[in-house]
């Protein structure tokens, strides 16, 4: 394969997206704009969402662009050879315009006569059935008539190969591509990704938009048939460059030598440091660039956990002063500003950061006289879980810290302990979230025959007509239940929405929080 550069590979494919007459779509923002609800940009599709219903885009049938996106459920992840907060997403869209036919063959070439993809070490999985809809075979007649054989072909299910945003929404069958990426020349006979799931990687898919299901599960047809298609810019670049990790590749290495240069360390022996500092700098970046603040909730709780777990990285990696600290910051962000031609604010950014940093410190100050303490008084040479525990949640001290601590005074944790009092914390924070107004009663009792809630969100930040389906009270905290709603419930650790309702007899009640409960949204009101 020949090795294609990031820059080359973003110029390959807007000239490749031009040539099959796709128009730019302008990059929505990163927190879905100032006028919406969303927490951040997740995926590249979610702009339009509301045009796969028929509803004509005023750029045309044909889209594409590189969507900058966060994710940060996976953030105890980042460290590892491939988990990123902040990445790009490579797509391209047809509204109602080419469907199935151009789509795959379009995904080949794109891959094989543009990047240089070896044809050989491809392989592909189609839907294949569920009782709803039957298998996929107008996509296997297409895989094949562009070279796929069979045995590269895998057939999987609906929770593999068939994309929603949500279980009341457009829906289709999906189909995606594997490269090889094992040691071997050409994989074996047989090699696909359903027998060889350890060898394959991801890096393209093509999801099919054309039913919607309903509140009761029943498919129909949309007006149009949709594509939305993906890929992964960093994963791109990592096979395009032929590195190990996406850290390795041009994307982060400029970003990874700085911090080898500025810190005087090596990268290698400290790689899950170097890439916590280097994803989560980046990310901050961006998301103070958005005008987000760190703060105990929402995007800005998400922004304040990044910061915190950049700087504890850092002191570990490189215990400094305080002033050393703030010039890398300076220095750091100037680079990635530089890097993604970003043209930000750089110095309102690094203030940002250090400012949070700099609180953050004042917080492990407090918790390190306590930790000296259980340090001098440990019995058997081993702190103990509980203890661990305080120190986490009464001070904010992160269990990596503290065992970077404690082991340099040759003693241990009683780590087993705090796993287990913080699997039971989690629990208990869902409980109450979740299920706060239970207070002992089964909810299911109060929502019998209750359809699914139509979630509007993603068309529009207000609904009339909508129609009250439940209304009633536990523990004082009266609950309202409606046939749709554009209120986003608590979910994947973004906050819920607030917002006032109008009833039929014209009161006005405060929406104060939005939970969810098997796709019914219940409504709590002041």
């Amino acid at each position: 394969m020949k090795k294609i550069s990031s820059k080359q590979l973003r110029d390959h494919w807007n000239r490749f997206r031009i040539t099959k007459k796709h128009i730019y779509l302008p990059e929505s923002s990163l927190i879905g704009g100032k006028e919406s609800t969303a927490m951040f940009t997740i995926a590249g599709m979610q702009q339009i969402i509301p045009y796969l219903f028929g509803k004509e885009h005023p750029l045309g049938k044909r889209l594409f662009n590189i969507q900058k996106c966060v994710r940060t459920v996976d953030i105890d992840e980042v460290g590892d050879a491939s988990h990123c907060t902040f990445f790009e997403m490579m797509g391209n869209r047809s509204l109602g315009d080419y469907f199935k036919k151009e789509a795959v063959q379009r995904s080949r070439e794109f891959l094989v006569d543009v990047l240089w993809f070896d044809p050989k070490k491809l392989a592909v999985t189609v839907f294949e059935w569920d009782k709803d809809t039957s298998r996929d075979e107008e996509t296997t007649w297409y895989r094949k008539t562009v070279g796929i054989p069979e045995d590269k072909i895998a057939y999987m299910p609906a929770e593999n190969n068939r994309r929603s945003p949500g279980p009341v929404w457009p829906c289709g069958p999906d189909t995606e591509i594997f490269y090889r990426v094992g040691k071997a020349k050409l994989p074996p006979k047989d090699s696909n990704p359903k027998t060889d799931e350890d060898n394959r990687l991801e890096v393209r898919n093509n999801v099919f938009m054309e039913f919607y299901r309903d509140e009761k599960g029943r498919l129909t047809k949309l007006k149009n048939k949709n594509v939305d298609t993906g890929m992964g810019f960093e994963r791109m670049s990592k096979i395009l460059q032929g590195k190990e990790t996406v850290f390795d590749t041009d994307i982060f290495a400029p970003l990874i030598a700085l911090i080898e240069t500025t810190l005087d360390i090596h990268y290698k022996g400290n790689e899950r440091r170097c890439r916590i500092i280097a994803d989560h700098i980046r990310t901050a970046f961006f998301l103070i660039s958005h005008d987000i603040v760190p703060s105990n909730e929402g995007r800005g709780y998400v922004l304040r956990r990044l910061i915190r777990r950049m700087y504890y990285n850092f002191m570990l990696l490189k215990p400094v002063a305080e002033e050393v600290f703030d010039s890398f910051v300076t220095t750091i962000v100037t680079f990635v500003d530089a890097l993604m031609a970003a043209k930000a604010n750089t110095k309102s950014i690094s203030t940002v950061v250090i400012k949070e940093a700099h609180q953050f410190q004042k917080t492990i100050t407090h918790g390190q006289k306590l930790l000296d303490e259980l340090i001098i008084w440990a019995s058997k040479k081993t702190i103990s879980g509980k203890d661990i525990f305080k120190l986490y949640d009464t001070f904010g001290f992160p269990l990596e810290l503290t065992k970077e601590i404690v082991e340099e005074h040759w003693l241990s944790l009683d780590v087993k302990w705090f796993e287990k009092e913080m699997k039971a914390q989690q629990e208990r924070s869902r409980a109450w979230s979740k299920d706060m107004f239970k207070q002992g009663i089964d909810r299911a009792s109060y929502l019998q025959w209750i359809p699914p809630t139509i979630f509007v969100w993603y068309q529009t930040l207000e609904s009339d007509g909508m129609k009250v389906l439940k209304d009633f009270e536990i523990a004082w905290q009266r609950i309202l239940v409606f046939d749709k709603t554009p209120f986003y419930a608590e979910s994947g650790g973004q906050i819920w929405d607030r917002g006032v309702v109008e009833l039929d007899d014209g009161k006005e009640v405060n929406v104060v929080q939005v939970q969810k409960y098997n796709w019914i949204f219940l409504h709590f009101v002041e």
